[in-house]
């Protein structure tokens, strides 16, 4: 890792545009193979480029190691070939990336691309991912100023941060929050779970774990609140269930069973919380499954909508979050949906699901 960032250091620039500084190092069994920055053999030339098809392209890769300071591309003009087709293509093993490239374009693609074709990624140490990034400032800043200025019409007007095409962007986006109590975890103050799991029921996931937690923080002042489709309205249950694959009695059951779980451990907090914890239903379809990290909080708060196409996978649900950006805008629009979905539901005690 320390030889191909060295690597970077010495990239050359093909012209006056900002372009990345990138180092490759190709190891077998601890021994390294080749090494290569960005412009190393010729101007333009892809650090992967070089080290695969310029030195060492009559090796066999076939379980090496490749250390990159930047994620593969995913993208390039024809006839060139992106590095992570060309990294899948020579069969390496593992990729360990320095950082994510920063281009919208490419961020997080190159990751998704390798795991999918099989291929181990690891990451760098916090510490080399960070002299990375401010190695690559310059072209981190341009990329992000670019993709500012491309993005489309009425996007950045609602307040969209991003947008998650499955859940395998979870993990990729957002490491530190790729799990659902991991996500709720960045609440300061309150947290709303509406419909959590496309009305299946509440994954809990350590999820209870980090409520608790919450509640019992912050001077006893966090507020959660969690509403599921009601499993008694029938009607209801059996419209959700075929586009969620499944049969109405299971989703109903299944519901009920999270419902309960929620009460028991609603009973296990101290009695002077059980008003900080709000289990709900609703007998309305919401706009998404939705969380809602300190909606009240304007310049703080954040929420994300996720669903899913008709009878798809749940793995491949999609999403994407919102932030206030002015009064009466999008974010305000959902706060005002979500607050009357919980006002015209219920509040459920032990004894009435």
């Amino acid at each position: 890792m320390r030889l191909a960032i060295r690597e970077a250091r010495r990239s050359n620039h093909e012209d006056d545009s900002i372009h990345p500084y990138v180092g490759v190092v190709v190891v077998r069994d601890g021994e390294i193979l080749a090494s290569a920055c960005r412009g190393d053999r010729g101007l333009g030339d892809h650090a992967e480029f070089t080290a695969l098809e310029k030195k060492l392209k009559k090796d066999k890769l076939a379980g090496c190691t490749v250390y990159t300071t930047l994620e593969p591309c995913t993208t390039r003009n024809h006839p060139k070939v992106p590095c992570a087709e060309r990294l899948i293509q020579r069969k390496v093993d593992r990729v360990v990336i320095g950082m994510l490239d920063p281009d919208q374009r490419i961020t997080g693609k190159g990751i998704l691309r390798l795991r999918r074709a099989g291929i181990a990624v690891d990451l760098f140490p916090k510490d080399m991912m960070a002299e990375l990034e401010e190695l690559n400032r310059e072209f981190t800043k341009d990329r992000e100023e670019k993709t500012c200025n491309s993005t489309p019409p009425g996007i950045s007007e609602s307040g969209i941060t991003t947008f998650y095409p499955s859940r395998d962007f979870y993990g990729i986006l957002r490491r530190d929050a790729s799990t659902i109590d991991r996500y709720i975890s960045k609440a300061e103050i309150s947290v709303i779970m509406v419909s959590i799991n496309l009305m299946t029921g509440l994954p809990f996931n350590d999820l209870c774990t980090c409520l608790r937690r919450k509640l019992k923080g912050n001077g006893c002042e966090f507020k959660a609140t969690i509403s599921l489709l009601n499993p008694n309205q029938s009607e209801l249950i059996s419209v959700v269930s075929p586009i969620l694959n499944c049969e109405a009695i299971d989703l109903a059951n299944s519901i009920r069973r999270s419902l309960k779980d929620l009460l028991i451990f609603k009973k296990s907090l101290p009695k002077h919380l059980h008003a900080h914890l709000d289990v709900r239903v609703h007998s309305v379809l919401p706009f998404g499954s939705a969380i809602l990290l300190d909606h009240e909080n304007k310049r703080k708060g954040k929420i994300q909508i996720e669903t899913k196409p008709y009878k798809a996978g749940i793995q491949n649900s999609f999403a994407f979050e919102v932030m206030h950006l002015e009064s009466g805008g999008f974010y305000d629009t959902l706060v005002s949906s979500y607050e009357t979905l919980l006002t015209d539901g219920q509040s459920i005690e032990d004894g009435n699901i």
